[in-house]
């Protein structure tokens, strides 16, 4: 008996090793990590109906118990939990690609090809329906990149991106994306001063951003052309990301400048105007600004003439430093008997929901609904229904009792874009500006890697959220109050009283 108690034991240890080893360091093969849990089950299975013995029974039961626990969470581990072989807990990561010129041979890009099918097809939600139309457009993609691919002996880390992006855009999922991240990028050095003067870019040799995206749309991962917009534009700006929207700068580029009063004028950029991020604040001047303490990501203001506290949030970061402008905002809101609160996610690419809900302890309502979502783990769907949360609120002195508003922008996403969804959809308070750029019953939650040889990046979604208010026919969250973005404090300012 002690032979196989000693077996089943260290097969467990094994087993259980794997899950540190593949979250924290380097990837476990899924069959690695199950290997060593089914040894450990059938060391165990002999111990239990194999072995006769006299002796006590207590070896038995023990090792049973340790290997039901440690193998059985391998063996979830490897086969259904979203992370496995993910790089979202790794402590050393390589996250820089290879250069956006360097050739892989045929083998290597289909090796990252197929490594970027198969985490999409393993974790997406939309892949799990196998007569869905997202799952075969997805397949079909999948196929003709392949094809794109096996008809070159070499290709350039950003071909292979867009043959990548081109499988995982036809899911139309902002959440879902692959996008390389080059070690040395070089930027039109003229930038900051157009973004500083009366005029901002608007497109790019004689089309304008929206005309490049509808031609580039294969391109890009988005739910509303609004966010892609501000990518493209991005795009533009960079030497390997104008190679990736296939735009050859050696004879030059010419912008579209528009002014706020309409003017357009035009900007000729040559190859020699591209310089390194060092050479970038160099030529603007920015080295001084450089030592600047960055401003934090959530801060208050207190505005008596207008009656009004607005907590602006650049991020969803549910932490401390978040907790305690909470709790400073709404002592001073007492303090200073205010009733209106906004809050400002403008520009917020989102982050942690939880966000929300440290917010709402501060309002004086007893519970407020969640949006449902189902959950991918492996070949199962998890569903979880429209959550009522009871509000933990905080003590009488500091509750709100007047108006709340949500100011938002059409790069209000993620977490951002559920901010105004929470409040809107469970009636707290009213939505002013622009309607956000991704869909309440879209994907979300994301799992990141990078493929192995270009070290592409890739974030996969796997799970479908469904609105709060499911019987609203807004396909977006709409606001209450519509109106452009750099307007919304002055519609605020008129709400107020």
């Amino acid at each position: 008996m002690k032979k196989f108690v000693i077996l089943t034991l260290i097969f467990d240890i094994l087993a259980a090793l794997t899950i540190p080893a593949d979250f924290f360091y380097f990837n476990v093969p899924p069959f690695v990590a199950i290997g060593f849990a089914v040894c450990a089950l059938v060391f165990n299975f002999l111990l239990l109906f194999m072995v006769k013995t006299n002796s006590r029974k207590w070896p038995k039961v023990l090792t049973t118990i340790i290997t039901v626990i440690f193998a059985g969470s391998a063996i979830f581990m490897a086969a259904l939990f979203p992370y496995w072989n993910s790089v979202v807990f790794k402590t050393h990561v390589n996250n820089i690609s290879l250069e956006h010129d360097y050739e892989l041979t045929k083998k290597q890009a289909l090796e990252d090809l197929d490594y970027a099918y198969h985490y999409v097809n393993k974790l997406h939600p939309a892949m799990l329906n196998k007569k869905g139309e997202e799952y075969k457009a997805v397949k079909d993609a999948y196929a003709a990149q392949a094809a794109v691919i096996k008809a070159n002996e070499k290709i350039t880390v950003n071909e292979l991106n867009r043959c990548i992006e081109r499988m995982f855009s036809v899911l139309h999922d902002a959440h879902t994306y692959a996008r390389a991240n080059y070690a040395e990028p070089l930027y039109y050095k003229e930038i900051k001063k157009i973004n500083d003067s009366d005029y901002y870019f608007h497109g790019i040799n004689g089309t304008t951003y929206r005309e490049l995206l509808k031609q580039k749309s294969d391109l890009f991962s988005f739910e509303k052309e609004e966010w892609a917009l501000n990518t493209i534009a991005q795009y533009t700006m960079r030497t390997d990301l104008l190679e990736y929207l296939g735009i050859d700068i050696s004879n030059g580029i010419t912008y579209i400048l528009e002014a706020s009063d309409g003017t357009i004028k035009n900007q000729t950029a040559y190859p020699d105007e591209f310089v390194t991020v060092d050479e970038y604040r160099k030529y603007n001047k920015m080295d001084q600004a450089s030592n600047t303490p960055s401003k934090p990501f959530c801060y208050y203001k207190i505005d008596d003439e207008h009656n009004v506290a607005v907590l602006t949030l650049t991020s969803c970061e549910n932490n401390g430093v978040y907790k305690k402008c909470l709790e400073d905002m709404f002592k001073e809101v007492k303090e200073h008997d205010i009733k209106n609160v906004a809050v400002d996610v403008r520009n917020n690419g989102g982050g942690s929901s939880l966000v929300i809900n440290n917010f709402f302890k501060y309002l004086d309502i007893e519970g407020f609904y969640e949006s449902s979502w189902n959950t991918r783990l492996g070949p199962f769907i998890v569903k979880h229904k429209k959550p009522h949360r009871t509000n933990f609120k905080v003590s009488d002195d500091l509750l709100f009792h007047g108006n709340v508003y949500v100011l938002t922008s059409e790069q209000s996403f993620s977490s951002a874009m559920m901010f105004p969804q929470y409040v809107k959809d469970n009636h707290i308070g009213k939505v002013i500006g622009e309607t956000p750029a991704n869909d309440p019953n879209g994907y979300g939650d994301v799992v990141n890697f990078f493929t192995p040889n270009s070290r592409i990046f890739m974030q996969i979604s796997y799970k479908k959220f469904v609105r709060i208010d499911e019987d609203t026919s807004e396909k977006y969250i709409e606001p209450d109050y519509l109106c452009d973005s750099e307007d919304v404090m002055e519609k605020l300012y008129s709400l107020c009283f």
